[in-house]
């Protein structure tokens, strides 16, 4: 975000942050599943056009019209850039925020809003369950958590890595399949 890797046209000042856990603090007119002081998470969108064939099969993040951003986007009803959990406040589309349990832990939550739902998401799509077989490709940030939850979906998983401390970190993930992969170099 900081030189444009990514070629996006930027607006600033730009506060980013998602993986959003806090509290609501003010409500619009027109949202009725929350309210004031309900325990909340936002992950990397905050709204889409809600009406293109991706929108209307809850497939937002192939928003044609493009979907808004958590941050560095802009609102589509004022024009203003959308600023980050690193601000002050974020204004979010009710469709974009998740209920937090009170009885969780929050920092424990944040993660799942990115790495959670990235890794869910193919899982669900490819309708995981009992005796399903899922391969991951390396045990980083993504790859914890992919074994995690397709561990939790009853699937049999195959972790590929080429650290031994990996398959080591796996195994206490309670997976106990892996293939360890040799790198030579010349």
């Amino acid at each position: 975000m900081a030189r444009n890797d990514w070629g996006w046209t930027q607006h600033y000042p730009l506060v980013p942050g998602h993986e959003i856990i806090g509290r609501i603090a003010k409500v619009g007119d027109k949202a009725d599943k929350f309210k004031v002081g309900d325990l909340v998470g936002v992950g990397c969108m905050v709204d889409s056009c809600r009406e293109c064939s991706p929108c209307q099969h809850g497939l937002e993040q192939y928003c044609e019209v493009g979907n808004i951003g958590t941050y560095g986007g802009i609102d589509r009803f004022d024009g203003t850039p959308t600023q980050g959990g690193y601000s002050t406040g974020v204004v979010v589309s009710e469709d974009f925020v998740l209920k937090v349990s009170e009885k969780l832990d929050t920092k424990a939550v944040a993660p799942l809003l990115c790495a959670g739902i990235t890794t869910y998401s193919p899982l669900r799509h490819w309708n995981v369950k009992a005796g399903s077989k899922v391969a991951v490709v390396g045990l980083g940030g993504l790859g914890h958590m992919a074994v995690k939850l397709a561990k939790a979906m009853g699937a049999e998983v195959t972790l590929f890595t080429r650290s031994m401390g990996k398959a080591n970190d796996a195994y206490r993930l309670g997976q106990a399949v892996w293939c360890f992969l040799s790198m030579k170099t010349r």
